[in-house]
């Protein structure tokens, strides 16, 4: 098959230069930008489309069949919308034969990897972060300094960008080993995990750690919230408190001689400005206590969201993150908008509901796994 060469200013251009001299059936072998090596004013670019007219064979396998001559398509006996490609034999219904749809598929994958690689290395490494959920000035930050590594291919490059994160990620320690008492609260939205979470945390210190545990619910809004708290509490035989204000809070704190106390709190819209959330008020009352605050934060959090998230609950002393949900999405770069600007921890990572199998501790590689091994 004899291949012409289409140039326009851009894809649609060039495409329907194509389709003026070929018809709307034409075969389109390959495409690609093209530019004269010049920065600036000076700089000129253009796309170029190899193309060839159709055969009876090798037509798109979307395109409508025509009927033979003399025949109208009332005559032919088929609906219009089923007159697809060729009939009879082994074809299938509607008239598709595999070995076409597998090469178009093949040219339509040349074109893509030709206009990727046609792209400014940068422009690569940005495409890659924002198909895992990283976007914006984020993106660009992290994408900088990638064109070596681009011009290496796709592999090279995602390599890179693994090593710079690895490299801006912090972890910290699994909080519920460490010595002496303990005071573990978890701040969030409403329907992000944090009860589950704490469940995790309580199960794995009453069964792997030998620690006793008490728990604080200051959720007393949700409907179910403290009912699913007390069967937690009755099954695993922890002390069970709730509290509605910062009095309430203090003397159930008093009460609690164990050596974790594990805090849940009302989910807080992040577009709100609730001047009657008590929570930072209740945790500043630790009585001696080592204080972790983790703001619980599903995967599939988008990075804009994270960002009004470590801000509306910057009050209540945040010192670490908690992802949970990780089996629910194909794209989890948005927290990394939380744990870079901000410089806060990866604690815990949540990948199912299950207590308390569903939950690790964060290490950076368990982090930058997650994100580019469940891009789609």
């Amino acid at each position: 098959m004899q291949y012409q060469l289409f140039r326009g200013v851009d894809v649609r251009e060039a495409l329907k230069a194509v389709k003026a001299a070929f018809g709307p059936d034409a075969v389109i072998h390959s495409t690609r930008e093209v530019t004269n090596g010049r920065g600036g004013a000076l700089g000129a670019s253009f796309i170029e489309v190899s193309a060839a007219p159709a055969t009876e064979i090798q037509r798109w396998p979307f395109a409508e069949a025509r009927p033979a001559a003399g025949e109208s398509r009332r005559q032919s006996g088929r609906p219009r919308s089923r007159a697809l490609g060729r009939t009879g034999g082994t074809t299938p219904t509607l008239g598709l034969d595999a070995r076409e749809i597998e090469r178009e598929l093949s040219v339509l994958r040349s074109m893509l990897e030709d206009l990727n690689a046609s792209r400014p290395p940068r422009q690569r490494a940005y495409s890659m972060l924002a198909a895992v959920g990283v976007e914006g000035a984020l993106a660009r930050e992290l994408a900088s300094g990638s064109a070596r590594a681009a011009r290496r291919g796709e592999q090279a490059l995602k390599a890179w960008l693994r090593t710079r994160l690895c490299e801006r990620l912090r972890t910290a320690e699994d909080v519920i080993v460490g010595a002496g008492p303990m005071l573990v609260a978890a701040v969030g939205q409403t329907g992000v995990g944090k009860t589950t979470t704490l469940a995790k945390l309580a199960a794995r210190a009453r069964l792997d750690h030998g620690r006793s545990v008490a728990v604080i619910s200051l959720d007393t809004y949700r409907v179910g919230a403290v009912e699913q708290w007390q069967r937690y509490a009755t099954l695993m035989g922890l002390p069970f408190y709730t509290a509605r204000d910062e009095t309430e809070f203090a003397q159930a704190l008093a009460e609690c001689r164990t050596d974790i106390v594990l805090v849940d709190t009302a989910g807080r819209s992040t577009l709100s400005d609730d001047q009657r959330w008590t929570v930072p008020a209740c945790l500043s009352a630790a009585n001696g206590r080592e204080s972790h605050v983790l703001l619980v934060m599903p995967a599939w959090t988008r990075g804009s969201d994270a960002e009004r998230a470590v801000t509306a609950y910057s009050e209540a002393g945040v010192t670490g993150l908690c992802v949970t949900k990780l089996d629910e999405t194909l794209q989890a770069g948005g927290v990394l908008h939380a744990a870079i600007p901000a410089d806060l921890p990866f604690h815990y990572l949540c990948d199912g509901p299950r207590v308390p199998e569903d939950i690790r501790s964060a290490s950076v590689n368990a982090v930058v796994d997650a994100l580019f091994e469940s891009a789609p």
